[in-house]
């Protein structure tokens, strides 16, 4: 009685078979495309901001997109979205924080004035790119004099807080505001150290 042979492989074939290949892991979310808008936004400006062109920094296929999105101006939307909770929520959230501390107007505005300037947490490109942006846009335009608005209602409450009559801590807060905008917008050629130095001097003219 003979043996039965064993099954013999085509080692050819299995070694000349394509690999299927490994699909990626990455799946990406409605954040993932809000952060490709915000960099290109800031690096190029609004007219960068096409589906084709932010798909093909993120590697992916345009139908990704409309996962997340219905339209690019939903994305433009969220995009305004995320500007005014990143350039807004840090400097209202040191305010808050120092008055809970039970910390002086001039505590609560050197507060303010850290997180705007030194802490990292605002962003003035953003700011800028917006800006620029909104000259082009009556609606971004309106979303932009809003958030003007309530930075300078808290910065006029802390004037208000140090005695001032309801005009005067407004004129101050305007003041105060255009001052730091003014910095921003003329791209100061100054370090921090230098602007650490002169801080005490601001804040005797700013605060009076």
């Amino acid at each position: 009685m003979s043996k039965a042979r064993a099954p013999v492989s085509n080692a050819v074939g299995e070694a000349t078979r394509p690999r299927r290949r490994a699909r990626s892991s990455r799946v990406l979310g409605r954040d993932d495309w809000i952060a490709a808008a915000r960099v290109a936004l800031i690096a190029s400006g609004i007219e960068s901001l096409k589906v084709e062109l932010l798909a093909k920094a993120l590697k992916v296929t345009v139908g990704s997109f409309y996962h997340h999105f219905r339209t690019r101006d939903e994305l433009f939307v969220a995009l305004l979205d995320d500007w005014e909770v990143r350039n807004n929520d840090p400097i209202f959230a040191a305010v808050a924080k120092a008055r809970d501390a039970g910390l002086s107007p001039v505590g609560q505005f050197e507060a303010l004035w850290n997180a705007w300037v030194y802490d990292g947490l605002y962003d003035p490109a953003y700011d800028a790119a917006v800006r620029a942006w909104s000259r082009g846009s009556a609606a971004v335009k309106e979303r932009v004099k809003a958030v003007d608005e309530r930075r300078i209602g808290l910065m006029k409450e802390i004037y208000a807080d140090l005695g001032y009559d309801a005009d005067r801590a407004f004129i101050r807060a305007r003041v105060a505001y255009f001052h730091q905008i003014g910095y921003e917008a003329l791209d100061i050629s100054e370090s921090l150290e230098q602007r650490r130095k002169f801080s005490p001097l601001y804040f005797e003219i700013l605060l009076g």
